[in-house]
């Protein structure tokens, strides 16, 4: 309870909070089972966390369920968690089928957000076959999804400046945050700054660097380090502190207890002007 105290906000469109600091998942499918189930409930119940970040294609959906209800025998509230999912493009044809599947794995009412997880429709790559609905369909059926209480906001993963014009050409539901890489080594300053300005907040993934596709690993960076060693803290705490400062929300995974923890207590961390500016120049 002391730990959950330490939560910031991200206040989206529609009003509600989100909390800034989340437990991603991304990458932890059935084979780590275990480890993930009790990492998630070491994550809520020992370290404060309260947002958890799955999706169906992460093919955990089940297991963050499992340790969801654990947490809930453990004492912890559903109106205190922030759960949030995401929508596969071969699923386009049928949104409602598709949050009432992911509900029924996370033995949920109800998903805080719901997210279209690549913002372009189903495609057979080898036949060169567009086969799926548009996004303009696809947004009015997630859009009927929160009038029927099946989640509480909606909005976009790894969404581009043109196709977030076009949702809001035509919504009824503005998308609340578009979820996108950032970190020191791909701050996007000028995406984040479009959305920001236009009311989109921001999540970041992969917030302490991408190491497993681009082969660099930020937490080797010696600007990092230095700033680590100044605020008593890990090159990873001063990245997510960064991203923190600029109002995004970062969602972290890690299976380890100590690092699960320190993400967390990145919170505390509050890095000076000079700080933010040298994380700034490192954008590569």
């Amino acid at each position: 309870k002391v730990m959950a105290e330490l939560n910031k906000y991200v206040e989206l469109n529609n009003g509600l909070k989100m909390p800034i600091v989340g437990y991603g998942t991304f990458i932890a499918e059935a084979e780590e089972e275990k480890i993930l189930h009790d990492s998630i409930v070491y994550a809520v119940v020992d370290c404060g966390y309260r947002h958890i970040d799955t999706a169906k294609i992460y093919k955990n959906e089940h297991i963050v369920g499992e340790a969801l209800k654990e947490c809930f025998e453990k004492g912890i509230k559903r109106e205190d968690l922030f759960i949030t999912t995401k929508l596969w493009r071969t699923d386009y044809y049928d949104v409602e089928g598709a949050i009432k599947e992911s509900l029924t794995k996370l033995q949920l009412d109800y998903i805080d957000l719901y997210l279209v997880h690549w913002m372009c429709t189903d495609v057979d790559w080898e036949t060169k076959t567009v086969k799926g609905p548009s996004l303009h369909k696809v947004w009015i059926e997630m859009e009927k999804l929160v009038e029927k209480g099946l989640t509480k906001s909606i909005g976009v993963s790894n969404c581009s400046v043109m196709l977030f014009i076009e949702r809001l050409a035509d919504s009824t539901i503005k998308p609340v945050t578009n979820q996108i890489e950032v970190n020191p080594y791909l701050s996007q300053q000028s995406l984040v700054k479009f959305f920001q300005d236009y009311g989109c907040s921001i999540t970041a993934y992969a917030p302490i660097g991408a190491s497993g596709w681009t082969g660099n690993n930020l937490l080797d960076d010696p600007v990092l380090k230095e700033i680590a060693e100044k605020h008593n803290a890990t090159a990873a705490q001063i990245s997510l502190a960064w991203n923190i400062s600029r109002g995004i929300a970062v969602i972290p995974k890690s299976v380890t207890k100590e690092r699960i923890k320190l993400n967390f207590e990145a919170l505390k961390i509050q890095l000076d002007e000079e700080d933010i500016e040298r994380i700034n120049a490192l954008n590569c």
